[in-house]
């Protein structure tokens, strides 16, 4: 099979917006108080990815164990920078 990495390119767009709003969530969290973990926030970002339904070639990319991974790795990735 051949892959164009060009593809991609809109999915990497929008798992950079992802990464965006659990950074915001992070900082609005962390200054009410609140704790904030990466669970915490992999919670909320696979509630914000619940109707994104990324295709590539007409193939679906995303489903329940997929979206539930990848808000766990932008929710790691947003702890980290935001903390650091």
């Amino acid at each position: 099979m051949k892959f164009r990495t060009s593809q991609i390119i809109p999915l990497v767009s929008s798992l950079g917006k992802y990464l965006q709003l659990g950074m915001d969530e992070y900082v609005k969290l962390k200054s009410s108080g609140n704790p904030v973990d990466a669970e915490r926030l992999a919670i909320y970002l696979e509630h914000q990815m619940s109707s994104w339904d990324p295709k590539i070639k007409k193939v679906t990319l995303m489903d329940d164990n997929t979206r539930k991974a990848g808000a766990r790795f932008l929710a790691g990735v947003a702890v980290a920078i935001a903390s650091a």
